[in-house]
């Protein structure tokens, strides 16, 4: 159990997830969080696979059972930009200002500038403003149900 209790949402996979329902509890948070993530998630010009391969790999690394639960991380990548973007997903996630101008440089010979800010804001937001939020406030691993629903409402999206 959260160390905070849900609250009740309708909505979908996502819109009512337990991450959510927690920060339910303070709606304007929840309202902007639901903003951030809406437009770093669905709205940016980095593709929606890659950016769920980021939020996998960094999920284990920042503690948060339930991100961790929504899907495992892949051990091998075949597009060499999500592999580049996972592998510094985790140098940040364990190490952010560890990060040199050297492993920094890596993302140049793969995206833009402007793709670099979009990676890092996303990288930034889901691993503190989701997953460690989600660890501090102890949620619990999804049941099956929730990660299938929550897999299936990416999927719709990524088809819209």
């Amino acid at each position: 159990m959260p160390r905070i209790e849900p609250a009740h949402i309708e909505g979908d996979a996502l819109q009512s997830s337990l991450l959510a329902r927690v920060m339910g509890r303070c709606p304007d948070v929840l309202r902007a969080f639901g903003r951030l993530d809406n437009t770093l998630r669905f709205r940016g010009t980095l593709p929606m696979s890659l950016l769920e391969s980021v939020r996998r790999v960094t999920a284990g690394e920042v503690g948060c059972e339930y991100c961790a639960s929504l899907g495992t991380p892949r051990t091998e990548y075949t597009d060499q930009r999500e592999a580049v973007a996972t592998a510094f997903a985790q140098l940040v996630a364990t190490d952010p200002a560890g990060i040199s101008d050297g492993q920094f440089n890596v993302l140049r010979e793969e995206f833009t500038d402007e793709e670099i800010v979009e990676l890092v804001a996303y990288i930034c937001f889901i691993s503190i403003g989701g997953q460690m939020f989600g660890a501090v406030m102890g949620l619990e691993a999804a049941d099956a149900d929730e990660a299938d629903a929550y897999q299936a409402a990416l999927a719709s999206h990524a088809h819209s």
